[in-house]
Formats: C-alpha cells, sequence, structure tokens
C-alpha cells in the first residue's frame, strides 16, 4: 500500500484540504501504478520550526513498492515523483521549496500490505 505521511504547519480550509489530500493520493497512484483505494494519504497539523522560523514548512513522507530495471531507472522515478509532490504542496500552500522536506522510503512487498479490491459479485 503506498502511504503518505504529511506533517505541515500550514492551516488548510477544510475544502482546499480535501481538495490537495485528493490530488496528492491520484498522483501517487498514477506515478506509482496502483488503484487510487489502496493509496493512504494521512495530513497532519503540527507545531514546527525551521532556521527559528515558524513560516510555512513541510514534511513529507512517501511509502512506495515498486520494482525497477536498474538504478537508473529508480533515480529518474524518484527524480519524477519528487518533482510532482513539490509542485502539488507548493501549488496549493505557496510554501518556499527550500522549506520543504520530502522522505522516500521504498517497502519490500513481504513488508507491504496487499489490497484486494472488493468481491462485488454478491
Amino acid at each position: 500500500m503506498p502511504i503518505c505521511q504529511l506533517k505541515t504547519n500550514y492551516r488548510f480550509e477544510a475544502e482546499k484540504r480535501t481538495a490537495f489530500m485528493n490530488e496528492i493520493a491520484s498522483a501517487m497512484a498514477e506515478l506509482m501504478e496502483k488503484p487510487l483505494p489502496a493509496v493512504m494519504v494521512m495530513l497532519d497539523d503540527s507545531h514546527m520550526l525551521m532556521n527559528q522560523s515558524e513560516d510555512t514548512v513541510f514534511f513529507g513522507e512517501f511509502r512506495y513498492l515498486r520494482d525497477f530495471a536498474d538504478a537508473e531507472e529508480k533515480r529518474q522515478w524518484l527524480e519524477v515523483f519528487a518533482d510532482r509532490m513539490l509542485g502539488i504542496i507548493q501549488h496549493y500552500t505557496g510554501v518556499n521549496p527550500y522549506r520543504i522536506y520530502m522522505q522516500f522510503t521504498e517497502m519490500t512487498r513481504e513488508s507491504a500490505w496487499k489490497y484486494t479490491p472488493p468481491d462485488t459479485t454478491n
């Protein structure tokens, strides 16, 4: 299951927060080639300080499961992934890109939950 944990001191309005989380989830599903119902996005309001300033700051951890042909393919994919998430975060918050920290964690198949679509034949 692709998982995204986001923390920020940016205060979203309710509708904007939902739109933001939906866009993050949709982009992750597309980039990871996973069904949207398998993507989890968490967003926490946090008290955050960076460089002695409480200006808007953003932290995101993205856990993914994906096979790559080689290290170069992985590097290129992670660059696209990071750029896409950066663009979405900046679009919704206007945060300075130097105040965004992203962590990408690759999971093994053994340690990841496998999404099984609901049985709709009943």
